[in-house]
């Protein structure tokens, strides 16, 4: 096993629509396209800001779900 596959994390973006295929993702100047609806290989860095994404887009999707049920 090579040092890059070592230091990797799986990562699995779910698409949000018919035409999400990949998201751009960028830190500290590096930057990367990662596949939509596929497991991926990515490193911690990369890892930690997906899933902190997901993370906010499960908040932002039950807030706004509990607005349109008070509606």
């Amino acid at each position: 096993m090579n040092k890059i596959t070592k230091n990797t994390r799986t990562v699995f973006i779910p698409p949000r629509g018919r035409n999400d295929t990949e998201r751009y993702v960028a830190i500290n100047g590096r930057r990367m396209l990662v596949k939509c609806g596929e497991a991926v290989e990515v490193s911690p860095e990369f890892a930690e800001i997906i899933n902190q994404s997901l993370e906010q887009d499960r908040k932002s999707d039950e807030f706004i779900a509990s607005n349109r049920m008070q509606d």
